[in-house]
């Protein structure tokens, strides 16, 4: 949680300054708690290793007890099960040839990761592991543009009760419209930061890619951070967003050279291959 300080006691640092603008501009959307955006690193997919695949109870245990906050990856299943998986299909990840999409729970159970005994988990399986112990960022995925939003009052009925901070984000800017519309229903208290991925996008499909690189959604959504590739920094577009009041995190960050890199053009990192120090705020 932000906290305010007497004046003349702490220097106005640019990353303190950073997050009073951040809440500032934020005040009628989300609560000053959620400044994690700015001085938390954030684990890609939880905090990789050995016996600890990518979206693994085990990577985001792990990531819960080094402090660090997770990135996460969600789709709903024909079942009706939210499963926290980033592809689309489970080839690669499991070696079955089932779409994401149409994994049923008895498959769940009985699939493994990359060869450990790690299984994929549901958000609810992920939100009572990690309990409120860091921050979540979780990202909403389908695999297609639809006018189905089932997966967003889906996400935000799951999350309601979760006791810690947490943000919603999505590649897909019809999502992102309607997790802005669903939240700003929410109470006050209940209200979380809505964010926009983009960036080089060189594997994502001709049109995704084009929306994504020009963010042009952003001027009808606007979220409340964005997330963008650190490849495709330095970015004109994320600089004019971030003058005015729009964090921005850098994605996928792999090396300290490239975090180094990143403190250049955004306020956070989402990391993956080292661990960043703790309460390294970018903005500084």
């Amino acid at each position: 949680m932000l906290t305010t300080r007497a004046p003349g006691k702490v220097p106005a640092t640019p990353a303190r300054r950073a997050v009073a603008r951040f809440c500032e501009a934020q005040e009628d959307r989300v609560s000053p708690d959620d400044g994690w955006l700015l001085d938390t690193p954030i684990a890609h997919r939880g905090l990789t290793g050995h016996n600890r695949p990518a979206n693994s109870l085990a990577a985001f245990e792990a990531a819960a007890d080094a402090g660090y906050a997770c990135e996460l990856d969600v789709q709903l299943t024909r079942a009706g099960e939210l499963v926290v998986v980033h592809d689309y299909d489970l080839a690669a990840l499991t070696g079955a040839e089932i779409a994401t999409a149409e994994l049923t729970p008895a498959d769940r159970q009985r699939l493994r990761l990359q060869g450990t005994d790690q299984r994929i988990p549901t958000l609810s399986e992920v939100l009572e592991r990690v309990a409120g112990r860091v921050p979540l960022l979780i990202e909403l995925k389908r695999p297609a543009l639809t006018l189905n939003f089932d997966l967003v009052e889906e996400v935000l009925r799951q999350t309601t009760d979760y006791p810690g901070r947490y943000a919603v984000e999505s590649f897909d800017p019809l999502l992102v419209a309607a997790l802005r519309v669903a939240v700003r229903k929410l109470p006050p208290r209940q209200r979380v930061p809505v964010g926009r991925i983009g960036g080089l996008l060189r594997t994502a499909g001709p049109l995704t890619r084009m929306v994504g690189r020009s963010m042009v959604s952003n001027l009808v959504t606007r979220p409340d951070f964005l997330a963008y590739e650190v490849d495709a920094f330095p970015s004109g577009l994320t600089a004019w967003w971030r003058r005015r009041g729009v964090p921005v995190i850098a994605w996928p960050v792999a090396s300290p050279e490239r975090e180094m890199f990143a403190r250049q053009y955004s306020d956070n990192i989402v990391f993956s291959g080292y661990r960043p120090s703790h309460g390294q705020r970018l903005a500084s």
